[in-house]
C-alpha cells in the first residue's frame, strides 16, 4: 500500500527545493523557473527555516512500520536532506563563502551549462539577468553581515574571488560568459542575435555595476580582514567548531565520527598505499630507492607531464570509449545518455578542480559530460589521465549519476538529491574497480591509480588538520606533496578547496571505504552465491542514498541471495 502522506511531502519538498533554488531547477530543465534567481534576503532565509521545521514534523509523524522497503529509502532520504538544508541555515556559510564555495559560479560557469529549448525561454532568462542586480547586492550584504561578526573568507580564497570577479569584467561586453548560454537548433539565428543585443543591455545596465560594487566592498573590507595562512581552518571564525564537526559528520555519512578519527584513517590509508607504490614504482622508475621517491620522480619527471590539450581531451575520449568494453560483466543496469568529454570553460580554467562530471538531463536535452581542466597542460600529470576517467565517467559517476536521473517510480527529489560520501565514495571506489576490470593500460597509469588513492587519504588529514586541529595552510600543503604524487599547482588550488568547502574533502575516501566494506561483507557471506553484477546494481538502483541506507540495502541483498 503506497503511503500518501509520504508521497505528498515529498512532492512538498521537492518543488519548494526548486523555488528556493532556482539555479539547480533551471539546471534540472524545468522552463518555468528561467526568470527567476536565488534570493538571500533575511526574510527569506526565515521562511525556509520555517518550512524545513514543519516539514520534519510532518516527517516525523509518518510510521516507518508501515512503509514498503522502497519507502523507507524514500523516508531516509528525506530525512538526510531535510537535516542538511537545517544544517545549512545554522551554519550560514554564505556569509564568508569564497574561492570555491563563493558566488562567481552564476557570472562565469552555470549559463555556459543551459540549454534554451525555445524562445519564450531565452525571454524568460532574460527577466533572470535582471534579477541579477539584486543577488550581487543581497550577496554584498550578507557578506558584510558576515564580517561584522569576525566570518570572513581567508585572504588567498578572497583574491581567488577578486581576481575571477576583475576577469569577468575586464573580458569585453560581447564576450561575457553570460551570453554563453546554448540555444536549441529550433532558435534562429536572428532571434538569438536580439536576444543577445538585449542581454548586453541588461548585463551593462544591471549586473556589472553590482558585481563592480561587490569586488570594491571585497577589497576594501573583506580582504584587510580575510584570514592568515596560519589561521587557514573554519575552526578560527566563530561558531567554527561546533559548524565543521557537523560538515564533517554529514560529508562523511557517520553521525559519530570525530576529527581525530577521520584524522587517524587517513594517516592509515597513506601508509597502506606505500608499499605498493614502491612495488609498482620500481617498474617506471628503475632506480627508485624508496616510496618517496616514486613520489617525487612523479612530481618531478617531464615524462610525467602532458604535451598538450588535445593530448589530454584525446586521452580521456579513448579511456572512455574502452570502459564501456566490460560493463556488462560488472553491471546489468546501465545509462541510457551517452558520456561526452570537454574541455572545462576556458573563463572558469584557473581556478576550476581538475576535472568534474555534469549528469544528463531526463529529457535527453542535455548529455552526461566529462570537464576536463586542460589549462597549462604541460603542468598536469599524465599518469592520472585514466583514473580521473574512471571517476568522473565510466563506471564513476557517469554510472551513478546517470543512473540516479533516469530512475522510474520514484518521488522527484531521489534523483537529485545526493550523499556526497555515496557519490564520491562510488567515484573512489571506482577507480579501484576499473583495476579489477583490467583497464589500466600501463604502470604509468597504475601509479594513477594508486596516487588518487594517496590523495584521497591526504585529503582526510588535511581537512581535519586544518578545521579541527588549527594547521597551517602551508603545513598542509608541505604534507600533501610528502605522501601524494599532487604537482604544486594542483596543490594550492586543492588546498584552497578543501579551505572554502569544510568537510566535502573527506568524503571520497569514508564513502569508498565503506562500499568497500559492504562488499567484503557479502561476498564472504553469500560465497558462490556472490554476482558481483547484481552488488552493483544494489548500491546504484536508488540514487545517491546515505551511508547508513545503503547499509541497511546490502543487508537485505545478503538475506534475498544466500537463498
Amino acid at each position: 500500500m503506497i503511503d500518501n502522506q509520504l508521497i505528498k511531502l515529498s512532492d512538498d519538498f521537492f518543488q519548494n527545493s526548486l523555488a528556493s533554488s532556482p539555479t539547480s531547477a533551471i539546471m534540472r530543465g524545468y522552463k518555468e523557473y528561467f526568470d527567476q534567481i536565488e534570493d538571500l534576503s533575511e526574510e527569506t532565509f526565515d521562511k525556509e527555516e520555517q518550512l524545513v521545521n514543519k516539514f520534519i514534523s510532518r516527517l516525523e509523524k509518518i510510521d516507518l512500520n508501515t512503509l514498503s522497503h522502497r519507502e523507507k529509502i524514500t523516508h531516509g532520504m528525506l530525512e538526510f536532506a531535510l537535516s542538511s538544508n537545517k544544517d545549512a541555515l545554522l551554519d550560514k556559510n554564505w556569509e564568508f563563502g569564497a574561492g570555491v564555495s563563493g558566488f562567481t559560479g552564476y557570472l562565469i560557469d552555470y549559463n555556459q551549462r543551459l540549454f534554451i529549448p525555445d524562445v519564450e525561454s531565452a525571454d524568460l532568462l532574460l527577466k533572470r539577468l535582471e534579477l541579477y542586480e539584486r543577488l550581487f547586492t543581497q550577496i554584498a550584504e550578507v557578506q558584510k553581515k558576515g564580517l561584522l561578526n569576525n566570518r570572513v573568507a581567508t585572504k588567498r580564497n578572497l583574491l581567488r574571488t577578486i581576481d575571477q570577479l576583475e576577469n569577468y569584467l575586464n573580458t569585453p561586453l560581447e564576450k561575457d560568459t553570460l551570453l554563453l548560454v546554448n540555444f536549441s537548433t529550433d532558435i534562429g539565428e536572428l532571434e538569438i542575435s536580439n536576444w543577445k543585443e538585449k542581454a548586453k543591455k541588461i548585463i551593462e545596465t544591471n549586473v556589472r555595476p553590482a558585481v563592480l560594487d561587490y569586488l570594491d566592498q571585497l577589497k576594501d573590507e573583506h580582504l584587510p580582514k580575510g584570514r592568515i595562512d596560519e589561521k587557514s581552518g573554519i575552526l578560527w571564525i566563530e561558531g567554527g567548531e561546533e559548524t565543521y564537526l557537523r560538515a564533517l559528520r554529514r560529508y562523511t555519512g557517520h553521525k559519530d565520527t570525530t576529527v581525530k578519527e577521520v584524522h587517524n584513517i587517513g594517516i592509515s590509508e597513506i601508509e597502506r598505499l606505500k608499499s605498493e607504490f614502491f612495488e609498482i614504482g620500481k617498474n617506471v622508475f628503475s632506480d627508485a630507492k624508496s616510496p618517496e621517491e616514486v613520489i617525487h620522480k612523479m612530481q618531478t619527471e617531464p615524462a610525467m607531464r602532458y604535451e598538450s590539450k588535445e593530448q589530454m581531451l584525446q586521452i580521456a575520449e579513448d579511456t572512455i570509449e574502452r570502459s564501456y568494453k566490460p560493463l556488462d560483466k560488472w553491471f546489468t543496469v546501465f545509462p541510457k545518455s551517452p558520456c561526452k568529454v570537454l574541455p572545462a570553460p576556458p573563463e572558469s580554467e584557473q581556478h576550476a578542480p581538475p576535472a568534474y562530471y555534469v549528469a544528463p538531463l531526463p529529457d535527453g536535452s542535455r548529455d552526461g559530460t566529462y570537464f576536463l581542466n586542460t589549462y597549462k597542460p604541460e603542468t598536469k600529470s599524465i599518469f592520472e589521465a585514466e583514473s580521473v576517467a574512471f571517476h568522473e565517467a565510466i563506471p564513476g559517476h557517469h554510472l551513478d549519476r546517470t543512473i540516479a536521473v533516469e530512475l522510474q517510480d520514484v518521488p522527484d527529489f531521489q534523483r537529485y538529491i545526493a550523499s556526497t560520501a555515496f557519490v564520491e565514495g562510488w567515484g573512489l571506489y571506482a577507480e579501484q574497480l576499473a583495476n579489477e576490470m583490467g583497464l589500466y593500460s600501463n604502470d604509468v597509469q597504475q601509479l594513477g591509480r594508486l596516487g588518487n588513492d594517496a590523495w584521497r587519504g591526504c585529503r582526510l588529514v588535511l581537512d581535519t588538520g586544518m578545521h579541527g586541529m588549527g594547521w597551517s595552510r602551508e603545513k598542509a600543503i608541505e604534507f600533501f606533496r610528502a605522501n601524494s604524487p599532487i604537482e604544486e599547482i594542483n596543490a594550492n588550488i586543492e588546498t584552497d578547496r578543501y579551505i572554502a568547502w569544510p568537510g566535502q574533502a573527506c568524503s571520497y575516501k569514508m564513502g569508498q571505504l565503506k562500499i568497500e566494506e559492504l562488499r567484503r561483507k557479502a561476498e564472504k557471506e553469500l560465497g558462490e552465491n556472490f554476482d558481483i553484477r547484481y552488488f552493483h546494481d544494489e548500491v546504484l538502483c536508488d540514487g545517491g542514498i546515505t551511508l547508513p541506507i545503503l547499509e541497511n540495502k546490502i543487508k537485505d541483498f545478503i538475506q534475498r541471495h544466500s537463498v
